[in-house]
């Protein structure tokens, strides 16, 4: 498999490069977990199913807005658009990523993956207009990503703040479809309620002041949710119809 590289977007190189009409779709209708920043959390709770998951390579944690019950699904697809009322910025910026700047270690600059199959010369949305500036679609782009280094930098102070108090839960899957099929999903975690009510005064108010309730309570809710995807699953006759998503603490969770 040929590895894909980002490349600094320039007036020169791509002066006359343009994403195509169908590049962001393409790419959302296969995201079936996306990308969230702790600030998002309560927004995303309103439309999505959010869990955290641990990259067992780096141990860093990641929040997710689940879209799916299996890979390259999103079932928010609907009529070539994301039916949903938030959009999470991780796809707002695409076709561009933050990368680190070629002439300063220390600073970010924007780059695409040029190999990808999301540009073309001749058709589609114009990455610098006919003066060589950037467009207005990519100014926005470039805002948002470069608002997202603070707000990474937040999720991770977030995510080893709740980590360290205990408070996520490692839980397993099982999607059961009414051909007698199941399939289990793992390395999902969620808020422990538990956990919560077993906190310290100090802890909460602690937990208060830096603006952590909000997007705990957040993921606890939006486990409800889940009964969207097995609606959006069920109001499609090319699926097999769900009949139940069971939801098990790791530690009581069975191998099937």
């Amino acid at each position: 498999m040929k590895k894909l590289t980002l490349v600094e977007i320039s007036n020169k190189a791509h002066k006359n490069l343009k994403i195509k009409n169908t590049a962001v779709l393409n790419y959302i209708a296969k995201q079936h977990l996306m990308n969230l920043r702790a600030n998002e959390l309560g927004q995303a709770a309103t439309c999505y199913p959010i869990f955290a998951t641990k990259n067992s390579h780096n141990e860093f944690w990641t929040f997710s807005a689940m879209t799916g019950f299996a890979a390259q699904e999103n079932l928010f697809i609907k009529n070539d658009r994301l039916d949903a009322i938030y959009r999470p910025t991780s796809i707002q910026t695409y076709p561009f990523y933050l990368m680190s700047s070629p002439v300063d270690k220390n600073a970010y600059s924007v780059g695409i993956i040029e190999d990808r199959d999301d540009f073309s010369q001749t058709s589609g949305e114009a990455i610098f207009d006919e003066k060589g500036e950037p467009t207005e679609a990519t100014k926005r782009r470039v805002q948002v990503l470069e608002a997202d280094v603070l707000k990474d930098a937040q999720t991770a102070q977030f995510s080893k703040i709740i980590e360290e108090l205990g408070l996520l839960k490692p839980i397993d899957m099982t999607v059961s479809q009414i051909d007698g099929d199941s399939k289990r999903i793992k390395g999902l975690h969620t808020i422990d309620e538990d956990r919560i009510k077993n906190l310290t005064s100090e802890e909460l108010d602690s937990l208060y002041k830096n603006g952590y309730l909000l997007p705990i309570h957040a993921i606890m809710i939006s486990i409800v949710q889940v009964n969207k995807l097995i609606s959006l699953n069920n109001e499609d006759p090319a699926r097999t119809r769900i009949i139940e998503v069971k939801m098990q603490a790791l530690e009581e969770a069975t191998d099937s």
